[in-house]
């Protein structure tokens, strides 16, 4: 039995719907943050949680791969990718030209840079996610402010859609990383996250990434990240193509003497 999983945000967000497509009709609980999210996992609280790690218009994001750097019993044990179309919603009556205010979580705002450009009347506010932006805008009742964030919030919320598909590219997708004390995979992927520390000396990275390249292993994404260890140096987040038979933990202590596999999945 999955149990509970857990999400950032407010229910009908977009993390909400990615876990429901992934694992099915199963209970969910919305946290105010990422930090508490990771944490509620890191302390059994949920036995699974489903993170956003990447946005094919905003990039990766590096509180994901920070929190998962510095909780070291929490693992990733699967991944989705899951479509996002992001709406403008207001209250029922409201119109575009009567709008003053936008809300929305930093991510959703940054996916929407044309459409907002595009309405310079409009101010942005930040929110701690989309559907709680949503929620936020019903309950201050006010026609000149609405909320960028998904449709299915909307309607649970009983909000009016003024716009849809307002991100930048139509091709708008989030991956997400599915999380566990547990640090069994759920389904062999046969990729692996690794975060290793470097010196901080000439060479240094591309030693490590010649090591992955003599293997044949593909690397998909790097990803840095400063280092708690000294001002100006940095941690490295890979993740990679790996077969069930790699011996990941043996390859990530040949990268670093500071590794840490985070998932083989």
């Amino acid at each position: 039995m999955t149990g509970t999983v857990g999400f950032q945000g407010a229910p009908g967000a977009f993390s909400e719907a990615a876990a429901v497509e992934l694992l099915g009709a199963v209970p969910t609980r919305g946290y105010r943050s990422f930090d508490d999210l990771v944490a509620a996992v890191g302390r059994d609280e949920v036995p699974l949680a489903i993170l956003p790690c990447e946005n094919t218009i905003y990039g990766p994001i590096a509180r994901t791969y920070d929190l998962l750097g510095s909780h070291p019993g929490v693992h990733i044990v699967d991944e989705t990718t899951h479509g996002i179309e992001q709406c403008l919603i207001g209250l029922n009556g409201a119109t575009l030209e009567m709008l003053d205010l936008v809300v929305s979580h930093p991510v959703a705002l940054d996916q929407c840079r044309a459409f907002l450009d595009a309405h310079p009347h409009v101010r942005v506010e930040a929110a701690e996610d989309t559907a709680g932006a949503i929620l936020q805008i019903v309950e201050r009742g006010d026609g000149r402010v609405a909320a960028i964030g998904p449709a299915f919030a909307a309607e649970r919320y009983g909000a009016l859609i003024l716009a849809r598909s307002i991100q930048d590219d139509p091709k708008n997708f989030t991956r997400f990383f599915l999380i566990a004390r547990n640090g069994t995979p759920r389904r062999s992927l046969g990729r692996a996250c690794i975060k290793i520390g470097l010196a901080h000396e000439s060479g240094s990275l591309a030693v490590a990434l010649g090591k992955i390249a003599a293997r044949e292993l593909n690397l998909r994404s790097l990803l840095a990240r400063p280092s708690r260890r000294r001002p100006f140096e940095y941690d490295f987040f890979l993740e990679l193509d790996a077969p069930a038979n790699l011996d990941v933990r043996e390859l990530a202590s040949t990268l670093s003497a500071a590794a840490r596999v985070l998932g083989h999945y």
